[in-house]
């Protein structure tokens, strides 16, 4: 299957007082149409800074290097666009059409003066130009109805700060689902009648939704009612989705390739199951000791910090922290080895296939 998105080489330089930082380092990596990647690490590991190149919502004085690139609409390779290197007007159309994002912590993101109709129909004038005022308060009802919202009607007419932490995270959800590249809105709602049933395939959505730590500060049971919703929508709507975590037990649940970043880079990358089973870098060990398992009574803390991106060491940047470092990780940045056809890790390890002394 072809890849809807291939970042090549992605390097994104920030000016702080200290120099130039890189909260995002030389990543490569491409997701299939249809796919789900789980992007897992630490926070400030560059995780939702890779986000924002996507979405296009860089800060201000930032430098970026590299290639981002979407496949053409079609699905063809050869139309396909560098999101970097686009237009700010086509850059602004992708936004929301193509590519759509649930920000963190939806109390933030959303703003606490504008119902929530008011912000999904924001989203659905964006991108389509033109439709009357009944035909927008239709979509914004199917997108929080797609969103699993009860009561869409009532919720459409209430303030961020009425709602549960849940809703918050549905009604997030429906304003990424509301601007999609599907067919046209207006048509789609005449074919189908003022009083059909909105359903799921009723109109397009987003061919990548990125979810930035969408289950954080959600009780387990609401965190389990939002990882089925994507499941389902992505089932549905044929999503590509890009999920962010630090959370290796959400990430196991939906995703079906995992990247694990470190200070910047990608330091592991491989089909879920593998990388989850069979670690290969040192990091990813950790990470998987240090969380809650029933057959394990004690955790086990990854020692020491993320190091600073202002002064990382010249090698590995896990080296000061890894149990099993040798000399030759102070000095040299390992690059991706391959464990497996689909497998790699950026250590030095990898090929000695020391896996029960990572795990």
């Amino acid at each position: 299957m072809a890849a809807l998105i291939e970042l090549r080489g992605l390097t994104v330089e920030l000016p702080t007082p200290s120099g130039w930082i890189r909260p995002v380092d030389d990543v490569s990596f491409a997701i299939e149409t249809g796919e789900s990647l789980g992007l897992v690490g630490e926070s400030g590991s560059g995780k939702s800074m890779l986000a924002l190149v996507l979405m296009g919502l860089l800060p201000p004085g930032a430098r970026i290097h590299g290639e981002a690139w979407l496949a053409g609409a079609n699905g063809s390779g050869s139309s396909r666009v560098n999101l970097l290197t686009l237009p700010e007007r086509e850059r602004v159309a992708t936004r929301g059409r193509d590519i759509a994002m649930i920000f963190q912590e939806p109390m933030t993101a959303l703003n606490p003066v504008m119902r929530a109709g008011a912000q999904i129909a924001e989203a659905v004038r964006a991108h389509h130009a033109g439709l009357p005022r009944e035909e927008v308060n239709h979509q914004v009802l199917a997108a929080l109805e797609r969103a699993a919202v009860p009561e869409p009607e009532l919720r459409a007419r209430q303030y961020p700060h009425q709602l549960s932490g849940g809703l918050r995270q549905r009604v997030m959800i429906a304003m990424a689902l509301a601007g999609g590249a599907g067919g046209d809105a207006r048509e789609s709602s005449r074919a189908r009648g003022r009083t059909a049933p909105l359903t799921a395939s009723a109109r397009g959505a987003p061919r990548l939704l990125i979810a930035d730590e969408p289950t954080t500060a959600l009780d387990v049971t609401v965190q389990k009612q939002i990882l089925e919703l994507l499941a389902r929508l992505r089932r549905d709507l044929g999503l590509t989705l890009l999920f962010i975590t630090h959370d290796l037990g959400v990430v196991a649940q939906v995703a079906d390739r995992i990247a694990v970043t470190y200070a910047g880079r990608i330091v592991e990358e491989g089909p879920a199951r593998e990388v989850l089973e069979r670690p290969q870098h040192p990091y990813t060990a950790g990470l998987l000791r240090a969380s809650p398992q029933l057959a394990r009574q004690k955790l086990e803390p990854i020692p020491g910090t993320v190091p600073s991106l202002a002064a990382l060491p010249p090698g590995c940047a896990f080296e000061p922290r890894c149990a099993l470092r040798r000399a030759e990780c102070a000095a040299t940045m390992p690059e991706l080895r391959a464990a497996s056809p689909e497998h790699r890790a950026r250590c030095i390890l990898v090929e000695e296939k020391l896996e029960k002394a990572i795990r």
